[in-house]
């Protein structure tokens, strides 16, 4: 499987539009034609197009080499200069002959596929005509192709259009995409485009709204209202990030993942705390385990992090040592992400998305008429500060590493009801969930170096050579990086407990 950054624009072809000459369009771009191709690409979703509607698209083509399957993934629009919005996509391939679906793509779908099986929904075919745009060293810049497109649904042919599409090379510049943009609108072209072909070629089904989307709460909301607008977003974050885990070319994937997961099990507690409902019950138990499944790989993500930075000033003659040291840290870290690899493709786990997905209605969690959030949310906010303030107010002046994170779990919880509620409270709950997640991160750098120093320790004994006097060495710096962080903490934690951070939801 070969990956790669996809940048394009894409316009659409009016009637009587020619291709302009864009030759010189920049100095020393000159063109290229290539030669045409007859594309036939079977495009697989859904059948309520969960893909295509989250910006996916999962094909197999025929008609530019051998057979191939291409999964093409959200990466983010980016601006370009004076240019619109490109489309960039992570794009995979696959060379196979196989008219199943690779059981690699079937998996980087899972998150937005769950329980639902992937059929093919539609054949689109395209006569391509293709020109290259190449720089004056011979280097292809862009692909600027011209598509006739014909749409077959059931055999039949249900529509044709026609598309431009402007893709950037490796080392095409925005430069470039600005001034071929600005080239073709003269000549005639329709406005550039975003939307996929396989959405166009869907139409309207392939832009119903999917159930994470949403607008957010009005001040006058319902708690049924805010509530699901969290944990709709909350949801989406875990979706958005599960090919980034299984990619594995990201760690912060599984941190955002992780943090959505602690979101959905802290608002849970604190808002539907009075709830003996058993699927509530069995819902905390499975976000329980799938955040300490991530829980493992997370901190083995920091400790290789953590070792790494710490070992970045060793001297030329201990490098033999930091690296044997780095090398047990990241096979340790290797094995973990294997074993989150098995969760992401059990069963259980796609249950737990379908069933989270479920409760993002705002009448999965309230009943009808439920009371406003500006009367439930401050008195929610004051039992959590209370909680938290008398977790702080209780540790002893060497508090243990446990006690530690039992103020950390508060914190956690409180930041969380924060961040809900900001759609209603505005600024002053988005100030204060600012200051409550410095004073989170604060107490997170303390633990982490902590670990950092018990694992350092606990390989002491089977370390060879200068190991262990460079681990000594690690674990002197870790201990003054948890001093130097619970200090911090100190700091954190007085501007989150001040009178006037909290005053937004005091009675």
């Amino acid at each position: 499987m070969s990956g790669s950054l996809e940048r394009e624009v894409k316009f659409g072809g009016r009637p009587g539009f020619t291709m302009p000459d864009l030759a010189g369009v920049l100095p020393g771009v000159s063109v290229v034609t290539l030669a045409g191709l007859d594309l036939d690409a079977t495009y697989y979703d859904t059948a309520d197009l969960r893909l295509v509607r989250s910006g996916v698209s999962l094909r197999r083509r025929t008609g530019d080499g051998p057979p191939t399957w291409t999964l093409k993934l959200p990466a983010g629009p980016t601006g370009s200069g004076s240019s619109p919005s490109v489309l960039q996509r992570r794009e995979f391939d696959l060379e196979s002959d196989a008219t199943e679906v690779p059981d690699t793509f079937r998996g980087l779908v899972t998150g937005w596929a769950r329980s639902e099986p992937l059929v093919a929904v539609i054949d689109i075919l395209s006569r391509r005509a293709r020109t290259a745009l190449v720089g004056a060293d011979g280097t292809t810049l862009a692909e600027l192709d011209d598509d006739q497109v014909t749409v077959v649904e059931g055999g039949v042919t249900a529509a044709t259009f026609r598309e431009i599409e402007l893709e950037l090379a490796a080392d095409g510049t925005d430069a470039l995409l600005d001034a071929v943009t600005a080239a073709l609108l003269a000549a005639g072209a329709g406005a550039p485009d975003p939307m996929s072909k396989v959405a166009r070629a869907l139409g309207p089904r392939a832009l119903v709204p999917g159930p994470l989307e949403g607008p957010l709460p009005r001040r006058d909301a319902s708690i049924a209202e805010v509530m699901a607008a969290g944990l709709r977003s909350a949801v989406a974050e875990i979706i958005a990030n599960d090919h980034v885990i299984r990619l594995d070319d990201d760690t912060m994937g599984l941190h955002r993942a992780r943090w959505a997961l602690r979101r959905i099990r802290a608002d849970l507690k604190t808002f539907t705390r009075e709830s003996d409902d058993a699927y509530l019950d069995r819902l905390r138990t499975e976000l329980r385990w799938l955040s300490d499944e991530f829980g493992t790989l997370r901190r083995a993500d920091v400790l290789v992090e953590s070792v790494e930075r710490a070992t970045a000033s060793a001297r030329d003659n201990d490098a033999t040592a930091v690296e044997g040291l780095l090398d047990r840290a990241r096979n340790e870290r290797r094995r973990a992400h294997d074993v989150v690899i098995e969760t992401l493709g059990s069963k259980r786990y796609v249950e737990l998305l379908d069933a989270l997905v479920a409760i993002t209605r705002p009448d999965a969690l309230f009943s009808a008429g439920s009371a406003a959030a500006v009367e439930v949310i401050p008195p929610a906010m004051m039992r959590v500060w209370k909680r938290v303030r008398s977790a702080v107010r209780d540790l002893p002046d060497e508090p243990s590493e446990n006690d530690i994170r039992q103020v950390r779990r508060q914190l956690i919880r409180l930041r969380s009801a924060t961040e809900l509620a900001v759609p209603v409270f505005g600024a002053a709950a988005a100030d204060f969930a600012a200051l409550t997640a410095q004073a989170q991160h604060d107490l997170g750098v303390h633990l982490d170096a902590l670990a950092c120093e018990r694992w350092l320790r606990s390989r002491v004994a089977s370390l060879e050579g200068l190991e262990p006097f460079v681990a000594g060495q690690l674990v002197a710096a870790q201990s003054v990086v948890s001093d130097q962080a619970l200090r911090a903490w100190l700091d954190s934690w007085r501007a989150c407990s001040s009178r006037s951070a909290v005053a937004w939801f005091r009675p």
